[in-house]
């Protein structure tokens, strides 16, 4: 069962400190530290509402120092409720420690004291106020959001009548469904920190969003319907723990192993800590892996607790090369690196008639809801909900990939956000409208916007696309930009009987460079997995020849110079002239009377090893075989042109 917790030790105590607060404060509305006192009420939350929720100091300051302030018209026993609040926010989470807690704990408590603060309370004993396991560093920089949702999600439940409210403490899964429906929570920990909290044997102690998704893609039950419900990953999980508790029965734990899918390879587990400055038996022991999501023995927590989201440096990079040397391969490698690590991300391709309104948001007809005619709203691009989930999530990170960037217009396509995507102009994730940063508003959008600093991007850029413009030097300005160039080394395998195949494709690119620029290259992925000689010789067919004839606008003798390294005909090249006064008599003054070269390529299964070695220096090119009968121009068609 979920419930099971190997780090520490005191699990019981904390979920039976749950149950009671279940019992005492959601359905009995009773002060959990005042006893007899009714206080979790619609009118004390309310007051809690009017003051903390609807009156957000984001100012500068400690998170306590202003939370005094925003209560200071409070009355006593409003701002023991919200003393309780953070109770059973930081319940689960380890990230302060059991007496930074109970201090934390008073320091709320005596801002408007409603009695002397009950230090002796059983919910406050250090087993008690223990923990469950880290939440990560963001919990205690985005508190204040925590606590806004606890807030509104509490006076939410205690306005439901009594029995209602039975209900959903006895039905795990309702009270998720209810608890993700509330507006204040998306992208909130405590969503999951409380549901493991109140509900150990239904929910994973898994405090990241991030983490659950990283768990479901580890054992291969991840589908995109489980990133858009939290309530539904938490079924999905517990029908793995069912799975995986046949294999290991009392044993899983996804930061333990057998299981151990979340366990970081470094640091000492701070049990291991405890246990060594106690001189407990386990001295000997070797440490435990710490895991990824379990506090550090040195953690400062006195420092966490008016910690402050600070601007992260997001990344803007282009991968940027010719065709085929392994942009889109690195973009996939991210793609995969970011799936295996549970973050979300998505992915674009840019094209010519790509839009504003098709990556931001725009108005779209659609069929109206009673089916009568069509309706016009506006629908948020993709750029624009990804930047959403950043926000929600402020402590996850969020990936952005573009294919073919330069192909559309991207000054069009971003607008006025190729200010706002400038890493120094992002806004902090999570954050409110302010001076820091920049925001704009929206066609579409009623609140203003800003990009969050959690959203990277990463795109790729084909250098040698002639049928784009160049692009706008503020998007340069905006991007790193990583270059991709062949790299002949990397082909596999590199050899073709007696062909070396990275000294093949040197030498088209030394030709390349040389007659044209570095950014018209081949890359070394057209080679790649060539293993026959009937391979190569498509390739060179099919690929080779006319990429060259893209770069060099159908103009067949710079292909020829490039691929063979001279003007002569060959097996890869024949050409004939045509002839005006063959073709056109008596038309001289309309067509004129120089005769012009035409090419054809000739018939790759006639090209061996001898011939292709040829074209990089290894062996003479051969002379292409005499013409036969069949070969004789018709009349009108020219004549061979046997010096190319």
């Amino acid at each position: 069962m979920s419930r099971f917790n190997p780090h520490f030790p005191n699990a019981a105590q904390v979920f039976d400190a749950a149950d009671k607060f279940k019992q005492r404060c959601l359905l009995n509305q009773e002060s959990l530290f005042l006893d007899g006192q009714t206080l979790w009420t619609a009118e004390h939350f309310q007051a809690l509402i009017d003051n903390y929720v609807k009156q957000p100091d984001v100012g500068d300051g400690g998170f306590y120092d202003k939370l005094a302030s925003q209560l200071a018209t409070c009355q006593a026993l409003d701002v023991a409720l919200m003393a309780e609040v953070f109770w059973i926010v930081q319940l689960g989470p380890t990230n302060l420690r059991a007496p930074t807690k109970a201090k934390t704990l008073e320091r709320i408590w005596n801002m408007k004291p409603a009695a002397p603060f009950p230090s002796a309370s059983p919910f406050l004993a250090a087993p008690v106020l223990s923990g469950l396991g880290s939440a990560g560093p963001g919990y205690n920089q985005y508190l204040w959001m925590e606590i806004v949702f606890a807030v509104e999600a509490f006076s939410a439940f205690v306005t439901k009548p009594r029995s209602e409210r039975e209900a959903l403490l006895n039905d795990a899964q309702a009270f998720a469904a209810w608890l993700d429906s509330v507006p204040s929570g998306k992208g909130r920990q405590l969503y999951h920190t409380l549901c493991h909290v109140l509900f150990p044997d239904a929910f994973e102690r898994i405090f990241s969003q991030g983490n659950k998704y990283q768990v479901a893609r580890a054992h291969k039950i991840w589908t995109p319907a489980l990133g858009e419900s939290r309530p539904a990953m938490d079924t999905a999980l517990q029908d793995l723990r069912k799975r995986l508790e046949v294999q290991h029965p009392g044993s899983v734990d996804y930061y333990e192993l057998p299981v151990g899918t979340l366990i970081k390879q470094q640091g000492v587990h701070p049990g291991k800590v405890a246990n060594k400055a106690a001189g407990s038996p386990d001295d000997t022991t070797d440490p435990a892996p710490l895991s990824a999501h379990e506090p550090d023995p040195e953690y400062d927590v006195e420092a966490a607790t008016n910690a402050q989201p600070t601007l992260r440096l997001a990344d803007n990079l282009i991968l940027y090369g010719p065709p085929g040397t392994g942009k889109t391969y690195e973009m996939q490698a991210r793609m995969k690196e970011a799936f295996d690590k549970g973050e979300d991300f998505a992915f674009v391709a840019f094209h010519p008639s790509y839009a504003y309104e098709d990556f931001i948001g725009g108005l779209r007809p659609v069929a109206a809801k009673d089916g009568s005619g069509v309706a016009v709203i506006f629908q948020k691009g993709p750029f624009l909900m990804l930047c959403e989930k950043a926000h929600a999530n402020p402590t996850q990170q969020f990936t952005l990939f573009i294919d073919e960037i330069n192909r559309a217009n991207v000054a069009k396509v971003f607008g006025e956000l190729i200010t706002l995507i400038e890493p120094s102009k992002r806004v902090i994730a999570g954050s409110k409208v302010n001076e820091a940063g920049a925001w704009v508003t929206l066609p579409g959008l009623s609140a203003r916007f800003g990009v969050p600093d959690n959203l990277n991007i990463v795109a790729t850029m084909n250098t040698a696309d002639r049928s784009i413009a160049m692009m706008d030097i503020a998007l340069r300005r905006r991007f790193r930009f990583q270059e991709c160039p062949p790299e002949p080394k990397r082909i596999e395998p590199a050899m073709v009987g007696a062909i070396d195949l990275p000294a093949l494709l040197q030498r088209l690119n030394d030709r390349l460079e040389y007659l044209l620029d570095r950014d018209h290259a081949i890359g070394h992925a057209v080679f790649m997995g060539v293993n026959s000689l009937v391979e190569l010789q498509q390739v060179l067919a099919q690929r080779v020849i006319p990429l060259l004839q893209e770069y060099y606008f159908e103009d067949m003798e710079k292909v020829r110079l490039v691929l063979t390294g001279n003007g002569k005909d060959s097996v890869f090249f024949k050409s004939r002239s045509l002839s005006p006064s063959e073709l056109f008599p008596g038309a001289k003054q309309a067509v004129g009377t120089e005769a012009r070269p035409a090419f054809s390529v000739g018939e790759p299964s006639t090209w061996n090893e001898a011939h292709i070695m040829g074209l990089y220096g290894a062996a003479p090119v051969a002379a292409p075989p005499p013409a036969s009968t069949g070969d004789t121009p018709t009349e009108g068609a020219g004549t061979t042109n046997s010096a190319g």
